[in-house]
């Protein structure tokens, strides 16, 4: 029986600490972004396909856990969702307001 030597995973083949942490702020961001978005699409849409949005978030939220196995970026990644939710959720409500209420023309 032969041993099985050991593989490192690819993401941390040639990167110190100082070269990760950009790339690790760069992940949290944009998935943190798709995440709030999803969420903010579920809250926002009407009938069976918001129920997408909701599952794609999930599985943003296990890849990006799956990606990042320290305890901060997860935490970072949960509050940044919750913010860019509430933000864009707001943008949202406003252009659904402005496309339901124009706004009168003056003449």
């Amino acid at each position: 029986m032969g041993m099985s030597k050991r593989v490192k995973p690819v993401i941390d083949v040639d990167l110190d600490e100082d070269e990760r942490k950009p790339r690790t702020v760069l992940i949290v961001i944009v998935f943190s972004f798709v995440c709030g978005l999803c969420l903010s699409l579920f809250a926002s849409i009407g009938g069976p396909i918001k129920y997408l949005f909701s599952l794609l978030a999930l599985i943003v939220g296990i890849k990006m856990f799956g990606k990042l196995d320290r305890v901060g970026p997860r935490i970072w990644f949960v509050s940044l969702s919750i913010i860019w939710y509430l933000v864009l959720t707001v943008i949202i409500a406003f252009v659904m307001y402005i496309q339901d209420n124009p706004l009168p023309a003056t003449g």
